[in-house]
């Protein structure tokens, strides 16, 4: 994934919503992170995961900020978990087929990198080789939509949805 890409989602992020890119995590170190997600069995293609939390690792969330506020998407609620909190919510997607049946396509696939504080989340798929980024939705009908074809259009997208204080397109086509 591109560094430049992730540096202007940041200058896109900080210009519209300066107190939340201050909010943004340090990143952790590459081999930190490909440790945490083979102990947790995260396999397939993880390389998006990889450099996004190298990047950020994800929101400090001030318990004063609605949800809103502390989204890096205009108009959204969806917000960037440290990696922890995201390799947690993958593990459960496992622990919570049995509860739920349409969860076991989620079992070993998407990886978490947004989530609505719900059951809603923006998630990569780990068997994409070009990382396509899909809603999870448990409400929906379909658990998963494709909202992107690859990671890095879905950047692009939240480069733009940021510049334009506009929705992300996944978000205005559902």
């Amino acid at each position: 994934m591109s560094k430049a890409l992730l540096e202007q989602f940041e200058r896109a992020v900080r210009k519209r919503n300066p107190a939340l890119a201050d909010s943004l995590q340090p990143g952790l170190p590459e081999a930190d992170i490909r440790e945490m997600l083979q102990t947790e069995g995260v396999r397939g293609h993880i390389e998006p995961i990889v450099s996004f939390f190298v990047w950020k690792n994800g929101t400090a969330l001030d318990p004063d900020v609605t949800l809103g506020e502390a989204s890096p998407f205009p108009e959204s609620i969806y917000c960037f978990g440290d990696l922890n909190t995201m390799i947690e919510h993958f593990v459960g997607f496992h622990e919570g087929f049995a509860y739920h049946p349409k969860f076991e396509e989620t079992d070993g696939r998407y990886f978490p990198l947004f989530w609505d504080n719900s059951t809603g989340y923006l998630a990569v798929d780990l068997r994409s080789p070009k990382h396509r980024v899909v809603l999870l939705e448990p409400e929906s009908e379909e658990l998963a939509s494709s909202a992107y074809a690859s990671f890095e259009e879905f950047l692009r997208d939240a480069i733009r949805a940021n510049e334009e204080d506009d929705d992300l397109t996944c978000f205005q086509i559902r």
